[in-house]
C-alpha cells in the first residue's frame, strides 16, 4: 500500500504532469503572440503621430523660400520623422521574420545623417567625418546602421561634456587572417570598417568589459538608459560583424566596427584612407 501511495504522490506531482506543461507552452505562446500584437499596435500608433507631423512639415517647407535656412530645419525635420517611420516598421518586420534586406551605400546613408549628428552632442564639441567618395556597400538596412552611428556619436558626446572631437571614418579593409575582437570574431576576408572615436576621459578598465551589457550606465543620474551600446551590439551581430573597442584614460575611446561588405573587392588605388570625403565641422 505504502508503494502504491509513492506512486500515486509523485505522478501528482504539478511538474509530472503533462496538462501542465501544456497549458505552460500555451500560455507562452499567447504571451508572446500578446506581445507581438503589442508592437504592431505601438508602431500603428507610432505612425499615425508622424503623419501630421510630416504632412505639416511638406507644408511649411513649401510655404518658406527655396534655400532659406527656415526651409532647410523644416525639411530635416520632415527627414527625421521619415527615418523615426522607418526605425518603428523595422522592429515589427523583425519581429515577423521580414528583414527587408537590400544593397545600401553606407557612406551615403551616413553623409544624409550628417545635420542629425550635431544634435547629439553638445554645443562645446565637432564632429570630423572622413568618408570616401566611392560607395561602400552593404547589405542590410541603411536606418540600421544610421542609428548605429548616432547611438555611437551620441555616446561619444556624452562623454565629453567640457568639449572634444568625435570623428566618424570608414573605409574599406582586408582582413587576412581570423582574429578575436572585443565582441564577435573577425574571420577572412573584405570588410567595411566604421569606427568612431573620441578624445574624452576613456573609459575605465573595470567598466570596459561591460560597456555592452543591456542596461548598464555610468550616466544613471543624467538618465542614461544603459541600451545604446547593447543596440549597436546585436546590430552588427545580426549583420554578421565584429566590434574592437580601445580606450585609454585620458586620451579618448575608438569603438570599430567591422561589417562584411558586399562587392567591395578592394582595389590599391582605393586603400588610402586620406582619399576620402574628409570634413571638420563645429556644432552651431
Amino acid at each position: 500500500m505504502a508503494e502504491r501511495r509513492n506512486v500515486k504522490n509523485i505522478s501528482s506531482r504539478p511538474h509530472f504532469s503533462s496538462k501542465r506543461a501544456q497549458a505552460d507552452i500555451t500560455a507562452a505562446a499567447e504571451a508572446f503572440a500578446d506581445g507581438h500584437v503589442l508592437a504592431g499596435l505601438l508602431v500603428h500608433e507610432f505612425n499615425n503621430l508622424l503623419t501630421p507631423i510630416i504632412g505639416y512639415a511638406e507644408m511649411a517647407a513649401d510655404a518658406l523660400r527655396s534655400g532659406s535656412s527656415s526651409r532647410m530645419y523644416v525639411e530635416r525635420i520632415r527627414d527625421a520623422c521619415d527615418r523615426a517611420k522607418r526605425a518603428v516598421e523595422r522592429i515589427l518586420m523583425s519581429d515577423m521574420g521580414d528583414e527587408g534586406f537590400s544593397s545600401f551605400d553606407a557612406a551615403a546613408a551616413i553623409r544624409e545623417i550628417l545635420p542629425d549628428l550635431h544634435l547629439c552632442i553638445p554645443s562645446s564639441c565637432r564632429i570630423q567625418t572622413n568618408l570616401p567618395n566611392r560607395a561602400v556597400w552593404l547589405d542590410g538596412r541603411e536606418i540600421t546602421l544610421q542609428q548605429v552611428v548616432i547611438n555611437l556619436c551620441k555616446n561619444a558626446g556624452e562623454a565629453m561634456k567640457a568639449g572634444g572631437t568625435v570623428t566618424v571614418n570608414l573605409r574599406n579593409v582586408e582582413q587576412i587572417s581570423a582574429r578575436d575582437l572585443s565582441s564577435g570574431r573577425l574571420e577572412r576576408g573584405e570588410y567595411a570598417r566604421l569606427s568612431v572615436s573620441d578624445t574624452g576621459p576613456g573609459i575605465s578598465p573595470s567598466f570596459l568589459e561591460r560597456i555592452f551589457d543591456p542596461f548598464f550606465t555610468t550616466k544613471s543620474r543624467e538618465g542614461g538608459s544603459g541600451l545604446g551600446l547593447a543596440l549597436v551590439q546585436r546590430a552588427v551581430g545580426s549583420w554578421g560583424g565584429a566590434i574592437d573597442v580601445h580606450s585609454s584614460l585620458g586620451k579618448g575611446t575608438i569603438f570599430e566596427l567591422f561589417l562584411p561588405c558586399s562587392n567591395c573587392s578592394l582595389r590599391r588605388s582605393e586603400k588610402s584612407v586620406g582619399r576620402g570625403r574628409h570634413s571638420t565641422q563645429k556644432r552651431n
